[in-house]
């Protein structure tokens, strides 16, 4: 059974990682889509954030890496996907993964299947990541990243 989760890993977290995790054992195959949402201001660059993506889990053999210019139902659509992985740390995310959910069942056949990143991961966010770059504190980042994305990341940022 092959599934998606998908979203911009605007860079890829430790949380991240925990529902990839965990849809690679509920799964056969997972397909990881890095949106890249041209509405939105990306810290990285598709490419890099497929970089980093593709070490965090490369210890996983039933993942594929995919950066994808274009709307998800589209891509589930394409690929005989049955489910889309959503990830949910609080009932704030919920809200808003309940509306992605109603627009993934209007557009595609495929089902929706919440997953919360393991318990430690929880309030590791993008966002949090983001903040300490900015604020030139990306020493703090490493505790909510994989290492090697982390380091990736720290010379995409001094490149």
């Amino acid at each position: 059974m092959k599934v998606v989760y998908a979203g911009s890993f605007d860079p890829i977290t430790l949380g991240h990682i925990s529902v990839i995790e965990r849809a690679g054992h509920l799964f056969d195959e997972v397909h990881v889509v890095i949106a890249n949402n041209r509405n939105k201001k990306h810290q990285f660059t598709i490419e890099q954030r497929t970089a980093m993506v593709k070490l965090s889990i490369s210890h996983m053999t039933n993942a594929i890496v995919v950066p994808f210019e274009g709307i998800t139902a589209d891509y589930v659509n394409e690929n005989g996907i049955v489910a889309v992985i959503r990830g949910i740390r609080n009932s704030t995310d919920l809200e808003y993964e309940l509306q992605l959910e109603q627009y993934m069942r209007s557009t595609s056949n495929a089902d929706t299947i919440y997953l919360s990143p393991y318990t430690k991961d929880i309030q590791t966010s993008s966002s949090l990541v983001r903040m300490f770059i900015l604020s030139n504190k990306i020493d703090k980042a490493k505790d909510y990243m994989h290492p090697d994305a982390y380091h990736q990341m720290v010379s995409f940022i001094q490149s």
